[in-house]
């Protein structure tokens, strides 16, 4: 574990002595047979999920742990928006406003939306 908060601390004094980034990307990635994009305009990076499933997976095994993961963003002005089917059910990073409910859950300062997860669960028509 000593070896990863030295990685995560040298990557924030690197992101820190840099302006903020900007990204411009439209991937589409395939992690364990499921697919998913991240689109990147400026400031905000979007992550599209097809599933909570693949949402929960992405996190589950993520290698930066939650409020190291907003510290970094937030350090290199970036936002992440994870979303769902389209709908927005989480955001961390500069512009994410974190909510206490994330806090209890141990999740870190990220910001959830509510109405975005009941969307993403909704079935669609057509």
């Amino acid at each position: 574990m000593a070896t990863t908060t030295k990685a995560v601390g040298d990557l924030f004094d690197l992101i820190e002595r840099k302006p903020d980034l900007l990204v411009d990307a439209d991937l589409t990635v395939e992690r364990d047979g499921v697919a998913f994009t991240v689109r990147g305009y400026d400031d905000l990076v979007a992550v599209d999920l097809p599933s909570f499933g693949a949402a929960f997976a992405l996190w589950r095994d993520r290698m930066v742990g939650g409020p190291d993961a907003a510290a970094a963003l937030a350090a290199a002005g970036l936002t992440a928006e994870i979303r769902v089917r389209g709908a927005p059910v989480a955001r961390l990073g500069t512009d994410a406003v974190p909510s206490s409910l994330a806090k209890r859950l141990g999740l870190g300062p990220i910001q959830l939306f509510l109405d975005g997860a009941l969307l993403a669960v909704t079935p669609r028509r057509g």
